[in-house]
């Protein structure tokens, strides 16, 4: 069954099995504007018409014809007045957020899909490179390769201004500064200064999940300065709402659990792990969820829950193809073994 509003027998180009080419972003241009002749009038009028309409429209039909080829000029210059589809922003944001559900399918999925889009027009407008670069630095972070995702990263950042995507210049800064945070430190405050400015800029779901992740990191860096307190404040802040995205009600209590653990308040903390737990896998978000469960792993050691827990969150690991979660399953499991022999 068609989406909504969309014409019968037209492919919807947010669609992730029909990746766009400059045919569809034709046809998705036409729809809005009522004919190619109207696009080619309104590229004519934008450039003062030193160009006639009619040899635009020419122009335009052989673009049509190209699939999925470099767009030369005319491509740019579509790019340059149209954009992307809506439906076409809203698949790259999708795959280019952390805290989006993309993060929940396996890895491999992940990186066939990011490819099926990385191409052009896509990948020709400022916005696809950016949030094609963002997933594509996130997928190397999953798989520890951190001087790849750096590469990514360095290619988002040099696509177009910030300031216009206010969302993406935040997932850019936090990604920054995990990358940051294992060579270099002293460059994270600096690389995360503007992020409480692009914020202000951002509500909704989106705007939940990138504070609360932001917080996070904030509070990493007051724990690893030994400040455990300042971190537990941080993430008590946060809102905690009916209303608030579960991804951020997740990280604020996997925060808190956390904080509370290394004050020694078990009861607490292992509240604050289960809730964790909880918030992620009712909004289905399996990544997250084994997090938490590691996190009640931390909390408890190697009773029948921990183990329990550990368990599930390997799984997960496994099922995800997700070397960062492998490596924290690993690091888990050492302490589990460790909490037994210590036991007996």
């Amino acid at each position: 069954m068609p989406s909504p509003g969309h014409k019968p027998g037209q492919p919807n180009p947010g669609h992730p099995g029909a990746a766009l080419d400059w045919g569809r972003y034709l046809d998705a241009l036409v729809d809005d504007h009522g004919s190619l002749a109207a696009v080619a009038e309104r590229l004519a009028a934008g450039r003062g018409y030193r160009d006639d309409v009619e040899s635009i429209t020419r122009a335009l039909r052989r673009l049509r014809g190209r699939g999925s080829a470099a767009g030369g000029t005319w491509g740019d210059r579509l790019l340059a007045s149209f954009g992307l589809p809506r439906p076409v922003e809203d698949r790259l944001r999708f795959m280019g957020s952390y805290h989006a559900r993309f993060v929940d399918l396996p890895v491999p999925l992940c990186t066939d899909l990011v490819q099926l889009w990385d191409r052009p027009p896509t990948s020709e407008s400022h916005f696809g490179r950016r949030w094609l670069s963002l997933a594509r630095a996130t997928l190397a972070l999953r798989a520890l390769r951190f001087d790849a995702a750096a590469e990514h990263l360095t290619t988002a950042a040099c696509a177009g201004d910030r300031d216009d995507d206010p969302a993406g210049a935040v997932e850019l800064a936090l990604a920054q500064a995990i990358v940051a945070g294992r060579v270099g430190p002293d460059t994270v405050d600096a690389l995360l200064a503007p992020v409480p400015g692009w914020l202000a800029r951002v509500d909704g779901s989106d705007g939940d999940c990138l504070r609360a992740r932001y917080v996070g990191q904030l509070a990493h860096a007051c724990n690893r300065a030994g400040d455990v307190g300042g971190g537990l404040a941080l993430h008590a802040a946060l809102p905690d709402l009916s209303t608030t995205a579960p991804f951020a009600r997740s990280r604020r209590a996997n925060g808190l659990a956390y904080g509370y653990h290394r004050q020694g308040d078990r009861a607490a903390a292992l509240d604050w792990a289960r809730a964790a737990a909880t918030h992620a896998g009712d909004a289905g978000h399996v990544r997250l969820r084994a997090m938490a469960l590691l996190m009640i792993v931390r909390v408890v050691g190697a009773d029948d829950e921990g183990r329990a827990a550990h368990a599930r969150a390997t799984a997960i690991a496994q099922a995800l193809d997700d070397d960062t979660l492998r490596v924290r399953c690993v690091a888990a499991a050492r302490d589990l073994a460790g909490a037994g022999t210590a036991s007996r």
